[in-house]
């Protein structure tokens, strides 16, 4: 099958939704398809053979994450690839264009809703009424233009549904996760040594923005950490990293912080691996690749009962959720996991269990499903 894949966040942005288009993407080719993605060149691209990049502009003051795409000569190349199917995964430009094309080679058009794009107005100083309700009708409308729809979670289609989209048909379909990269390692202590990790340490992993409410992360530390050594780890990268730095000096916790900074690869499994716990204090995730990353590593969460997290954490088998407001929750739960090592690792290895599920292998396989029945609609 020749399949076009379109997205406004590639490749090398640090964003579980480009982790997710570059598996899936892979996995269908060694599965045997061809496929060809259309995205923006970012800063760092590199020439590849089977992307398009067409020229953008990242919104000043968003530190990469939100991108202004100008798709020129997209059209035409997709002429000459011929797809049989277009898959697009962003509501942006790069949606259009998908739609552009699906109605101009008269094949049909999957979605993936991958976020809330009402969670990101603040970039805009547009994140109240009746902005937010305005962009979750037109993703909603857009969606609907499509021939199928997926989302890594039930909480986002309902969204899309109760904004509008009755007719268009929609399926849970979990993002893939590299659950062979990431696992347990038995070498706890050496990793520690090796990334300077305390002997209880808790883990923020992911891009460092705003909107994954890390300020309150931060305040949940300081209360931990009055009774306890804990150490608070940070893994990621973003436009919040400095505004964080300082708000952990003004807490009084420089010295129990540790930046990692952005980690890939066999180096981000090790300092995971090192960690005892994951927090999670963002309430606007859909399916956060970082948990599912985190667990299918044998981490234990403890995270926000918000959002879409509830669908990836399963509450007092491998993690906690908690009321989002409280951060005595928070602490008490955390306090529970590191001063357990017998409840952590049973946490771990059902966490690792669920995310065994979500292997490149057995998500593709859904979405060729999706592809088979999306093609099937389109010939009536």
């Amino acid at each position: 099958m020749r399949i076009a894949i379109t997205t406004d966040q590639y490749l090398p942005m640090l964003s579980g939704l480009v982790d997710s288009v570059d598996t899936l993407a892979n996995e269908l080719r060694r599965q045997g398809h061809e496929v060809r993605v259309y995205a923006p060149a970012l800063p760092g691209s590199k020439p590849e053979k089977n992307v398009f990049h067409f020229p953008s502009l990242a919104l000043p003051g968003s530190g990469g994450g939100v991108i202004l795409s100008f798709p020129f000569g997209a059209l035409k190349d997709m002429r000459a690839f011929k797809p049989e199917i277009i898959h697009t995964h962003l509501f942006g430009v790069a949606g259009l264009l998908a739609w552009v094309s699906a109605r101009r080679f008269k094949i049909p058009l999957v979605g993936t809703d991958h976020t809330s794009p009402a969670d990101y107005l603040h970039y805009f100083y547009l994140n109240f009424q009746p902005f937010i309700y305005i962009v979750r009708a037109l993703s909603s409308w857009f969606y609907s233009l499509s021939t199928s729809v997926t989302a890594p979670s039930q909480h986002i289609l309902d969204e899309l549904y109760d904004y509008g989209m009755k007719r268009t048909p929609m399926e849970v379909i979990s993002n893939p996760i590299l659950t062979n990269l990431f696992r347990p390692l038995s070498n706890k202590q050496e990793l520690k040594s090796k990334y300077g990790v305390g002997r209880q340490a808790v883990l923020l992993f992911g891009r460092v923005a705003v909107e994954k409410n890390l300020e309150f992360a931060a305040e949940i530390f300081t209360e931990l950490a009055k009774t306890s050594d804990a150490q608070l780890v940070v893994v990621g990268d973003g436009p919040y990293r400095k505004e964080l730095e300082e708000k952990v000096a003004r807490l009084g916790i420089k010295d129990k912080t540790k930046f990692l900074g952005i980690l890939r690869g066999e180096a981000l499994v090790e300092a995971l691996n090192a960690a005892e716990v994951l927090l999670v204090t963002s309430t606007s995730e859909i399916q956060p690749m970082t948990v599912l990353q985190a667990m299918s590593a044998g981490l234990p969460v403890v995270g926000a009962r918000a959002g879409g997290i509830p669908e990836c954490v399963i509450d007092g088998d491998t993690g906690y959720l908690v009321d989002p407001t409280k951060s005595q929750e928070y602490v008490k739960k955390l306090t529970e996991l590191l001063d357990d090592q017998l409840l952590r690792e049973n946490f771990g290895r059902a966490g690792r269990k669920v995310v065994e599920a979500y292997s490149p292998e057995q998500i593709t396989k859904r979405f060729l499903n999706v592809y088979q029945k999306a093609i099937g609609l389109h010939s009536k």
